[in-house]
């Protein structure tokens, strides 16, 4: 009867909020329903809470669980929410413990008074009050209540339910943070939830292992293979994780497999192929498909090959990066070019920004990137699905543009050049810029198309767009001095004189302050003139230095005042080195005079520093040239200063050396800080160095011996299901141990099913073979398997019957799953549960007579 009242009060609280918004019941005033958080009715929350009406109580929880779903501060009604956790109805006592886990960290002296209400509901039929209960109490930050909540992780630590097993597992590293002294009493907590034959635990076990001792790695010998094998059923999120893990554990402990890592397969010498008694060499290489690869990396690779199918992008990425640093370049059947496709598939999702698809495919992009520089060959084949579209983002064209560069060749240099042309045009102007030096460097790179390539650039020196025309008068730079270094490259290109000759007169159209700097540094680079020919001058010019330079130093001082800091810097630098090839000239020696001038009272204190730096730098080379400047006496004063100074004077040869010297064009700086971190990495992605972050280490060079990963776990498999048209079970035993299991909501199979034995014993299945067969027919009972202990299936197999007689199953409700959250409410009350126990009895008995 009882029952039946709460069935009906059920009804009737779920009736009333399904028809809250309703103004026929609702009244005429909308805002009574729970979601109405004013002031008013948060002052009715603190008498809903203190009513004997279980109702009310109810309401004022609801009230304040919406308060905080709505950002609303509820943290004042804590003492009033505490005395609730003693009710007796679960759902209020769930929405408690809600409320709890939201502010347990900060009102911990509170949470002490209710301390005994949290142990006793620890032992609550409910699963979900036994991890929320426990969960509070691993949330207060008091030392003096660790040894409670280590008693209360004993004995939660080999629960039936998975979900209360992965909130112990979460409960350790609280305990961990709280008091880093206990870890040799968790350690062994730890080890038995790796030992669970649930795959819901693992995820949350494998994080505490990160948490608690990372670097414990032999701690998973035992249960590596059992990790393995879970892992396919995991949570997406658990087998990221644990992809991450066993990565870290293979490369400490494995043996390297033979042309890993960065091997191209093309280099690798393939052994002849013999004609003769081709179908044996056949059946030989399908029985050793990987001979002389570690049979548990082997084992490793093989079992997670099927989450490159995983919905998860997390998995996906995961699985790939650790095929990427564990599997070898070349294999039938777990080679690298199996995250290929998978990667190429993740990244070219929809750009969906309510789905969040378009960040993941920008991930992706960016780590196909990161893995295409590193190993160009793996993605050589898929070289078209790396072009460019207008409709993607910034970000994915840059990441694509990366990978195009890795993968330019001989084979595509003319197809990526033409891409790359096209890719300037684009509207963003970062894709424009990364175009043009990629562009810059298929010319330095690729002799064939290198004229093409400098056509190209030089005709965007007249180009509208000033952050392209800046951008090719860099990438100039670059290829003039890789040609002055590199014969190969310079065949194909005019001479570099030549080259900034043809610069040097589109600088009056040059407008970014970078980009006249760059002219201006390159002019005094290759200003000298080859001694053979002098002739060909005639006089003119200046001795030493090509002819159309005086000019642009010309233009260089007339403009001084109105150039940026850069191009001041650089037209000093222009003149200095000018003096350092001509010292004899004369109208070189006024200009320069009067161009120090004008840096020594320079608003930029740079300016100013520089000028007196290379001023005092050319002391030498005017003391050779031994003719005075017409500002005797202000040149004088600077000597006599200069002298009483004193230092080191530097000859004209030796000044020659520090202001011509020679630079070698490398990799930015950025580009050289991200390819430090591990690819795939968030760092990697980042270019720094992210909290949590730690590097892959290198294969060990003496791997553990396999003995180590030999356990009672790796034998034990889950039982194949038969074809059965019905499912049935062998009749339990008739005593009152057999019906009490029955009551506890097992199922009546006599034994646990492989998978679940209790450590240390080793299952008999010699007798019973036939009961063995015949357990697991049913669903049900092999999710209820695991609440069955080891002293349960040993009497209960002495029991079984010799000839048992297979029966209809019975209802799934008669048979509690182990993974139900929820649980009926006649385990509320256990007086309630005695009585409908032994009616349950009757009617099993009846059923199985």
């Amino acid at each position: 009867m009882a029952a039946l009242n709460r069935l009906s009060q059920r009804i009737i609280e779920n009736f009333q909020e399904t028809t809250r918004d309703l103004s026929l019941l609702a009244g005429s005033n909308p805002s009574s329903t729970p979601y109405d958080l004013s002031d008013d009715r948060l002052k009715e929350i603190s008498k809903l809470l203190e009513s004997r009406v279980e109702r009310e109580r109810l309401e004022g929880m609801k009230r304040i669980i919406a308060g905080i779903s709505k950002g609303r501060d509820m943290e004042s009604f804590f003492a009033q929410v505490v005395k609730n956790v003693v009710s007796q109805s679960i759902e209020i006592r769930k929405l408690v413990y809600i409320y709890l886990l939201r502010f347990a960290s900060t009102n911990s002296d509170l949470l002490l008074l209710s301390i005994n209400t949290f142990q006793k509901d620890l032992s609550d039929p409910s699963p979900l009050i036994r991890s929320m209960s426990l969960r509070v109490l691993t949330s207060i930050r008091v030392p003096v209540i660790q040894g409670i909540v280590m008693l209360g992780l004993k004995k939660l630590v080999t629960d039936r339910n998975p979900w209360v097993r992965k909130t112990v597992a979460g409960g350790l590293a609280k305990v961990y943070e709280m008091d880093s002294t206990s870890l040799p009493q968790l350690i062994p907590l730890l080890q038995t939830l790796l030992s669970s034959p649930s795959p819901l635990t693992l995820g949350a076990t494998l994080t505490a292992f990160i948490e608690i001792c990372p670097d414990r790695l032999d701690l998973l010998h035992p249960y590596y293979r059992h990790i393995i094998k879970l892992l396919v059923d995991a949570d997406e999120w658990g087998q990221s994780v644990a992809l991450g893990v066993l990565t870290r554990y293979a490369r400490m402990m494995l043996e390297q497999p033979p042309n890993s890592g960065s091997t191209n397969p093309s280099s690798i010498p393939q052994p002849p192929i013999r004609t003769e008694n081709g179908s044996n060499e056949k059946e030989e290489e399908s029985e050793d498909e990987f001979s002389g690869i570690d049979e548990d990396l082997a084992m490793l690779l093989h079992f997670i090959k099927p989450l490159f199918q995983s919905r998860n992008p997390a998995v996906v990425l995961a699985t790939a990066n650790a095929y990427y640093h564990l599997a070898p370049s070349a294999h039938k059947i777990i080679s690298q070019d199996l995250l290929v496709k998978p990667l190429l598939r993740l990244a070219g999702v929809t750009n969906d920004e309510k789905l969040g698809k378009e960040q993941i495919s920008a991930l992706t992009w960016d780590v196909i990137a990161s893995m295409v520089e590193e190993r160009p060959w793996l993605f050589a084949k898929h070289h078209q699905s790396f072009f460019l579209y207008t409709s993607d983002s910034a970000s994915i064209q840059k990441s694509k543009l990366r990978a195009l560069v890795a993968l330019v060749d001989k084979d595509n240099a003319q197809v990526s050049i033409r891409e790359f042309k096209h890719y300037v045009q684009f509207p963003e102007s970062k894709t424009g810029e990364e175009a043009v030096k990629a562009i810059g460097y298929i010319v330095r790179t690729q002799p064939e198309v290198a004229a093409s390539g400098l056509r190209s650039l030089m005709r965007l020196l007249k180009s509208q767009r000033d952050t392209l025309v800046a951008q090719a008068v860099i990438v100039l730079k670059s290829v003039i001095l890789s040609s002055s270094t590199n014969s190969s490259s310079s065949s194909s290109l005019p001479s570099p004189q030549k080259l900034v000759a043809k610069l040097a007169k589109q600088l009056d159209g040059i407008t970014n302050p970078k980009a006249r700097a760059s002219v201006y540094w390159l002019v005094g680079q290759f200003a000298a003139c080859d001694p053979s020919q002098e002739s060909e001058k005639k006089g003119l010019g200046w001795e030493g230095v090509e002819l159309w330079v005086p000019d642009i130093l010309r233009k260089g001082i007339k403009g001084f005042v109105n150039e940026s800091a850069q191009s001041k810097l650089q037209i000093i630098t222009l003149a200095t080195k000018l003096l350092v090839l001509s010292p004899s000239a004369s109208q070189l020696n006024l200009m320069s005079n009067y161009l120090f001038s004008l840096a020594r009272y320079d608003n930029d204190y740079d300016v100013r520093d520089r000028a007196r730096f290379l001023h005092a730098l050319l002391k030498g080379v005017r003391d050779e040239k031994g003719s005075a400047t017409p500002n005797g006496g202000e040149d004088e004063d600077g000597q006599e200063e200069e002298e009483d100074r004193g230092g080191v004077v530097l000859r004209r040869e030796q000044v020659k050396v520090v202001i011509l010297g020679k630079r070698e064009i490398g990799d930015s700086s950025e580009k050289r800080q991200a390819s430090e971190y591990q690819v795939g990495s968030m760092s990697r992605i980042t270019g720094r160095k992210l909290n949590g972050y730690e590097e892959l280490p290198e294969w060990t060079d003496d791997p553990t011996d396999s003995s180590l990963r030999d356990s009672e776990f790796e034998n034990l498999q889950a039982p194949t299901p038969l074809p059965a048209p019905t499912p049935t079970y062998p009749i339990p035993p008739t005593t009152s141990q057999g019906a009490n299991v029955i009551r506890q909501g097992i199922s009546p199979v006599g034994s646990s099913p492989a998978g679940s034995y209790p450590r240390g014993i080793t299952p008999n299945l010699g007798a019973n073979t036939t009961a063995a067969k015949g357990k697991f027919r049913d669903l049900d009972a092999f999710l209820n398997s695991e609440s069955e202990s080891g002293d349960e299936t040993e009497s209960e197999s002495d029991h079984l019957p010799p000839a048992p007689r297979a029966v209809t199953a019975p209802p799934r409700s008669a048979i509690v799953p182990e993974y139900d959250e929820d649980t009926s409410e006649e385990e509320t009350d256990e007086e309630e549960q005695e009585s409908e126990s032994e009616s349950e009895d009757d009617e099993r008995a009846a059923l199985y007579r």
